[in-house]
């Protein structure tokens, strides 16, 4: 149930602190006074979503935090799921910044609005004047059956494999589509892939073929140079080596007269052995320059091919080349393999079709199953609800395909009096009549559902006098099992409320503010008298709401 529920500077609330009884707590007030904005804050810690503009003070931060006392059975599985710490009661809070900044928190554990709403479908059911205008959807009317027929783990099993159904649809439609667009480039393809391989290109190819271009195209420059070099290293009489090993044949004779000498020494002997390797390694360079005419033209032949494929492709090097050329190949594999996949593919989307088929069997058989004894309550609950001529009716067809609630067609048939023929709900339930229906179904339900909190927001709309009456003992009724939370303009349901608050507006230096507070006594009789008669509070008024309380 709800304990309570804590409102601070959300809208024109600036601070409110409500505490509910677990039975039936009425809500009354004015049109206008603020009961959407009750709703709207409440909503928040459901899930949600909320922005700046439901601040009251600009410069503060909104916060809705709700208390909630269930079972540890119905919670239980969400918390473990959630790697939530459980604790009683579970206390969860939204918080709304000046800056926009929207923060959830389950027992004080920050958490995403997903999980928030998670949780909510466990601790409450709002019911929206809205929600009684989807009763007239095919959608709507599927998930009144599911609830009554408690098709929960069916339903969760169904759309799972329903996901990867189409998911493997998806992927069924994408393959078909690529292989069709590959195979219209296919022989394009293939000629480009030829045109690679026919180069036959190497690793780092492209960068040896240019730098023994470079040395051919500067062939006389380097012969000269490596030749003087050569020359003045080694090959004449005055030659630097020459001259080195005459300056370490001194030291020779020197260096047992100082250490120093001595290191000199060596290191003379270091740079000598050093230039003679310099002197052949030069010689043996001058002797690979080659200005073979033939081997110049195979080069810049070969480079030509290869910078003509780059250009063609708009890639960088050969290697790049080299890439594309084994891209392409996978390319080829794919198309070449893309039948067979097609054909796998198709083979698993028949095998997944038969298991959902059978699930959808399954779930459609359990919900036909439930139409007779949801026929016979809501027929029954209408009668007591003023309808001693309504007839309903569940027609329900199979669809051939499927959609993400199976393959049933729903579609609630009623007539309001003898005689009639059975319509669509939204062909023929008036505002009233769609009220009661859906208050029927919402007590059905509760008998079945593990929800512990329902709120009703004026489902009570378009009806008065004794169907009002019989309306407010079904919601009573209710309470005696599950906490009820009702807002409405009704007294014939404000008097049967355990506890009645009254929201109200009030004026506060220079600004209009949302109140509550509890009705007691002759402020209770006040209230409903109200309700009675208009704002004008007349002895006959106050009589009738007397006896209204008193009726029980």
């Amino acid at each position: 149930m709800l304990q309570s529920l804590v409102i601070k500077n959300y809208a024109i609330i600036e601070q409110l602190q409500l505490n509910f009884n677990n039975d039936f707590t009425v809500i009354t007030g004015e049109t206008g006074a603020g009961k959407s904005i009750l709703l709207g804050a409440l909503s928040l810690i459901l899930g949600q979503r909320a922005d700046t503009s439901v601040l009251n003070d600009k410069e503060k931060k909104c916060v809705v935090e709700g208390t909630f006392n269930v079972s540890e059975k119905l919670v239980a599985p969400f918390f473990k799921s959630n790697d939530l710490d459980l604790e009683f009661p579970i206390i969860v809070r939204r918080e709304i910044s000046a800056n926009g900044k929207s923060r959830a928190f389950i027992n004080d554990t920050p958490v995403n609005l997903n999980t928030i709403k998670e949780l909510s479908l466990t601790l409450i059911d709002i019911h929206s004047q809205h929600e009684t205008l989807e009763l007239n959807s095919s959608d709507f009317q599927t998930e009144v059956i599911d609830a009554f027929a408690n098709t929960d783990e069916l339903l969760k099993e169904y759309k799972q494999h329903f996901s990867e159904y189409q998911k493997l649809q998806q992927s069924y439609q994408q393959l078909l589509r690529t292989e069709n667009e590959a195979k219209s480039d296919l022989d394009y393809l293939s000629f480009q892939l030829e045109e690679l391989k026919s180069l036959k290109l190497q690793s780092g190819e492209q960068a040896n073929i240019e730098s023994q271009l470079e040395i051919i195209n500067n062939a006389e420059q380097i012969h000269t140079t490596l030749q003087l070099s050569a020359n003045l290293l080694l090959n004449s009489d005055d030659s630097i080596i020459s001259r080195m090993n005459t300056i370490t044949q001194g030291f020779s004779k020197i260096s047992h007269c100082s250490e120093g000498y001595s290191q000199l020494l060596e290191r003379l002997n270091t740079v000598l052995i050093e230039l003679k390797d310099l002197a052949g390694e030069i010689d043996a360079e001058n002797d690979n320059v080659d200005v073979d005419a033939s081997k110049l033209d195979y080069l810049n032949s070969r480079l030509n091919s290869i910078y003509a494929l780059t250009q063609k492709h708009k890639v960088a090097d050969a290697d790049e080349l080299m890439e594309l050329k084994n891209k392409l190949e996978n390319q080829l594999n794919d198309i070449n393999s893309a039948e067979e996949k097609i054909q796998q593919l198709k083979k698993e989307i028949e095998q997944r079709k038969k298991t959902l088929l059978n699930i959808a069997e399954k779930l459609s058989a359990k919900r036909t199953n439930s139409f007779k004894a949801l026929e016979k309550n809501i027929i029954g609950n209408l009668k007591e609800l003023g309808m001693e001529d309504a007839s309903f009716k569940i027609e329900h067809q199979v669809n051939k395909e499927f959609a993400i609630t199976g393959i049933d067609q729903i579609e609630f048939m009623f007539s309001a009096n003898k005689g009639m023929t059975l319509k669509p709900l939204h062909k023929t339930a008036s505002g009233g009549e769609l009220s009661r229906l859906m208050l029927t179904i919402k007590a059905i339900l509760a008998e079945n559902s593990s929800i512990q909190t329902i709120v009703f927001d004026e489902i009570d709309t378009g009806v008065s006098g004794d169907i009002a009456y019989k309306m407010a003992a079904i919601m009573e009724l209710m309470s005696k099992k599950i906490q009820i939370i009702a807002i409405t303009h009704l007294p014939q349901v404000a008097a049967k409320g355990n506890t009645h608050f009254k929201i109200y507006k009030e004026n506060h230096q220079n600004k209009t503010l949302t109140k509550m507070k509890v009705l007691m006594d002759d402020d209770r009789i006040d209230e409903i008298a109200k309700m009675l008669s208009g704002k004008e509070l007349t002895g006959a008024a106050k009589e009738n709401a007397r006896h209204l309380l008193a009726v029980k």
